[in-house]
């Protein structure tokens, strides 16, 4: 969603030091980082300078934001993933990133519904100010867009590219990670599907499952001023977790094992 987030966040810490010392015991909690922690991580890991492929973000409902973006391949360049998940394709636009920005051996693998969700209310039907305020309706447009127009921003990638690419349709909720051979084999994994507690509970423990005891689980809308579950949802696991979220975004990032410890030490 590329909807403002809210005003409730927790305190700011603005260098890779400061972060690395708020989790360096381990405890669990919840910071937010200015985004220029993320790019100062990126300027430590490599001298030389980092280039990223971004295409223009779309204008309409569901995208991420610019800044969004870029805070995301940059976390793709600092984890080094060989394998990428991500729930949610919609329109294919973040999907890219992740393939684009990954090294040439790293395989992506994205689910959505597909084309057998296809809404029977026209897109054109639905009202702006009802899908910036009901997180119900949203959701509902948003099923149907991307089962009518499906991940057409894919459509713009290499030959080599599309070969990383697995584009599975699935209900996530029946989703199985044993069934493709993920289970503990994922680095990265980016939770932007379906927006109720039902299902980001169940795509978080999938997404548990596939980093196995390391890795970097990504969370799109938490803040959102209309997906609360995403929020709450978060807020719950910062209580047992270290969970990193990023300034003027709705990125929350749940570091798992060493994976998580490596990226707290970039640049600090």
């Amino acid at each position: 969603m590329n909807l403002e987030p809210s005003a409730s966040t927790p305190s700011l810490i603005e260098s890779p030091a400061e972060l690395l010392e708020r989790f360096e015991s381990h405890a669990p909690g919840l910071v937010q980082i200015k985004p220029k922690v993320v790019f100062m991580k990126i300027e430590a890991s490599d001298p030389a300078p980092v280039s990223m492929k971004i295409n223009v973000p779309s204008s309409g409902i569901g995208s991420v934001t610019l800044l969004e973006a870029s805070a995301l391949v940059s976390l793709v360049k600092l984890v080094k993933p060989r394998k990428i998940f991500e729930f949610g394709t919609f329109l294919g636009y973040s999907t890219s990133l992740l393939v684009e920005n990954s090294a040439d051996d790293c395989a992506v693998y994205s689910l959505d519904l597909g084309d057998s969700h296809v809404s029977d209310k026209p897109l054109a039907a639905f009202a702006e100010a009802d899908l910036r305020s009901d997180g119900d309706i949203n959701d509902e447009y948003l099923r149907g867009a991307q089962g009518a127009r499906g991940p057409h921003y894919t459509t713009a990638l290499s030959a080599a590219d599309r070969s990383r690419l697995s584009l599975l349709q699935q209900d996530s909720r029946k989703f199985d990670p044993a069934d493709h051979g993920l289970e503990g084999s994922v680095d990265l994994v980016f939770v932007d599907g379906g927006h109720d507690t039902e299902i980001v509970t169940i795509d978080t423990a999938n997404a548990r499952k596939m980093v196995g005891d390391s890795g970097v689980i990504v969370f799109h809308d938490f803040n959102s001023n209309i997906h609360s579950d995403v929020t709450t949802f978060v807020n719950g696991l910062a209580k047992h977790e270290a969970i990193v979220c990023i300034q003027h975004t709705m990125l929350a990032i749940l570091l798992v094992g060493q994976a998580g410890r490596d990226f707290l030490k970039i640049g600090a």
